[in-house]
């Protein structure tokens, strides 16, 4: 087949640092390409793909730093949705796999179809407003938790996301700190993770994405944290840092008061075989294998006695669980899947 996909314009493909939409569909335009599809990857200036790349940008849009003009971020994301929707009637494309939901208002009728995937939860607004008023599109979810939060949409399928075991290698000991991934806002629980940590008494690094819109909170909120022995932040990684940073950890605490729509940090934790420490929001249940894998919680406060109890898991379980699940390989076959059965 011959498949194109639209990618979020925000960082590359793959992205240097945070990114995990970005991620997700460099590995999917890896892996289908490995299956025999012609593959387009339309995305921002300065990506990479292992079939034909069409820029939709001159460059990332955080190229010029994470403090952004709010406004015009946003123009510049439409002025992409528009050019992917120029570009996509002359490609001779089989079915398109859409990660950039502004595409669905700037398509003409295509002669092919289009799935979209959705990375976000559906059952808060904007969010769920966002998707509502864009009920024609057929979508794909990354987890079951996030479809049955608004099941009216029209979903052609569920594809978890995943990751690549080889650039996440296995490390069979920690190093005696905990481990927080992510951006730092209050949905994530940043400052949950760092009270967790110091009612346990463990030091924790906090690899974390600021953004200029976040940067209020940071500084009310997390900066007087920060101050506590034992807490380091270590800012943006890179992949190989990335997985050193989850195979040296004790645990991964996830403690996302939204409802996670997947979670991609603990997957890729529990691969290097480091155990997540998770609230029981929207797809934890599902990512994590409870007592095994991980330890899921259901209230803020309990959050220490999880990490406690996340001390005494395999990590070895913890790596099989991710490679029976959520490999690269499996994602691409399953939308290789839904490909064909929407192409038919």
């Amino acid at each position: 087949m011959r498949i194109a996909l639209v990618a979020p314009v925000e960082e590359p493909i793959p992205p240097r640092t945070y990114g995990g939409i970005e991620r997700v569909v460099h590995l999917l335009d890896s892996a289908l390409a490995d299956r025999g599809h012609e593959v387009v990857l339309l995305a921002s200036g300065g990506s990479e793909s292992h079939g034909r790349l069409l820029p939709l940008t001159d460059a990332p849009i955080t190229a010029e730093g994470r403090d952004l003009d709010p406004e015009d971020v946003v123009h510049k994301k439409e002025s992409a949705a528009r050019m992917a929707a120029q570009l996509l009637p002359d490609l001779g494309i089989d079915v398109v796999l859409n990660h950039s939901w502004r595409l669905i208002d700037h398509l003409d009728p295509l002669p092919c179809p289009v799935l979209t995937t959705v990375h976000y939860p559906l059952d808060r607004d904007p969010y769920r407003s966002m998707f509502l008023s864009r009920s024609q599109a057929t979508y794909v979810s990354i987890s079951w938790s996030q479809q049955r939060a608004l099941d009216s949409l029209r979903f052609a399928g569920n594809v978890y996301n995943g990751i690549d075991l080889n650039a996440l290698p296995f490390s069979a000991r920690s190093d005696g700190y905990l481990a927080f991934l992510g951006r730092v806002s209050p949905d994530k629980g940043l400052d949950l993770a760092i009270r967790a940590a110091r009612e346990v008494g463990l030091p924790i690094l906090v690899a974390a994405k600021l953004d200029g819109i976040h940067r209020g909170w940071f500084d009310a909120v997390i900066a007087p944290l920060l101050r506590s022995d034992g807490v380091e932040l270590i800012g943006e990684v890179n992949a190989a840092e990335r997985a050193e940073l989850l195979g040296g950890a004790i645990a991964l605490l996830h403690p996302s008061r939204w409802s996670e729509p997947f979670g991609l940090a603990a997957v890729e934790a529990m691969a290097c075989g480091t155990p997540v420490v998770a609230l029981r929001r929207g797809a934890a249940d599902e990512v994590i294998d409870h007592g095994t894998s991980g330890i899921v919680v259901d209230d803020e406060d309990e959050l220490a006695g999880g990490v406690r109890r996340a001390l005494l898991l395999d990590r070895v379980a913890c790596r099989a669980h991710v490679a029976s699940r959520f490999t690269h390989v499996r994602m691409a076959a399953e939308y290789e899947e839904l490909a064909f059965r929407i192409a038919r």
